[in-house]
């Protein structure tokens, strides 16, 4: 487009009038590739579009007879979530033989390993469940790190050749349009 422009414009016998339009119109295509550059950013982003935004905008005027307005609120309890244990235990007796003491002891004793394994059961239950959700968070996090990253990437290098193409229209486009009679006359 630049290379056509300039061809255009330093031909021999070329009028300030064609000069002054070839720079105008490198400068609305310059002002085109900011706008396409921006476009671009904010779909990259999930961002609305600038026309949703500006209907958006419009919506938000108060209509002829006024808006009515209406208001509601609601209260989110925490889940509850109750937890209850019993144990059993043998018991020989006041009167009991020293055999049915001891006896009574084994049983408790193999009660108290029973629930002692219980409880570290549901502990290394716990203990893996609150692991494996620690890795899956860990996953999805690195999944959505990468992602922001690869989006920070493409919006910082991704837009460059778009900018850069902008740039050197307006560039070209303002130095047309500005030197347009000195152009002319040079070429005359």
């Amino acid at each position: 487009m630049v290379a056509l422009a300039l061809a255009f414009t330093l031909r021999r016998g070329v009028t300030e009038q064609e000069v002054r339009f070839t720079g105008l119109l490198l400068q609305i295509l310059g002002i085109g590739t900011v706008a396409w550059g921006i476009r671009e950013t904010r779909a990259l982003f999930g961002r609305p579009t600038l026309f949703a935004q500006f209907r958006a905008w419009l919506r938000r005027f108060p209509v002829y007879g006024g808006r009515v307005v209406s208001a509601s609120a609601s209260i989110t309890m925490p889940r509850i979530s109750v937890n209850a244990r019993g144990h059993a235990g043998a018991s020989a007796g006041p009167d009991a033989s020293a055999d049915a003491r001891i006896e009574a002891l084994e049983k408790n004793v193999r009660l108290l390993n029973e629930r002692i394994d219980h409880t570290q059961n549901e502990m290394d239950q716990k203990f893996r469940s609150h692991a494996d959700f620690l890795k899956q968070e860990e996953r999805t996090r690195a999944l959505h790190d990468q992602a922001i990253r690869e989006k920070l990437e493409a919006t910082e290098t991704g837009g460059l050749h778009i900018s850069a193409m902008g740039v050197l229209w307006l560039f070209i486009g303002v130095t047309l349009s500005t030197a347009a009679t000195e152009i002319a006359k040079c070429l005359i």
